[in-house]
């Protein structure tokens, strides 16, 4: 039966009353755990890498400023919905104004 060490919490077979693996016993140094941080950045960093090589362009969103990639070189937004949301409203309130002032020039003549 398997036994996890008491120092280093690794799977041994102990022979007798053992507590301690055999690396333990012998003294190596036990190796550093990686923290959650740690383990989250090195996926960010992998999966930055891969989209790099998926897409052409790196670009820099104008809404978040988060970093993003596309294959489109007029791409200015992420495609997160939030930003893509502020855009629509921003776009939709540009018109209006544009096209209240047009009627009111056309009053006005």
């Amino acid at each position: 039966m398997q036994m996890k060490c008491h120092r280093c919490d690794r799977l041994f077979t102990p022979v007798g009353s053992e507590k301690h693996c055999p690396d333990c016993i012998a003294g190596k140094p036990i190796p550093k755990k990686r923290t959650v941080a740690e383990v989250r950045a090195e996926i960010k960093a992998k999966r930055d890498a891969e989209e790099a090589k998926k897409y052409k362009y790196e670009r820099y969103c104008i809404c978040c400023g988060n970093k993003f990639y596309t294959n489109k070189t007029n791409r200015v937004i992420c495609s997160d919905y939030e930003c893509e949301e502020k855009m629509r409203i921003e776009r939709l309130q540009t018109n209006r104004a544009r096209y209240r002032a047009n009627t009111k020039q056309k009053r006005a003549k």
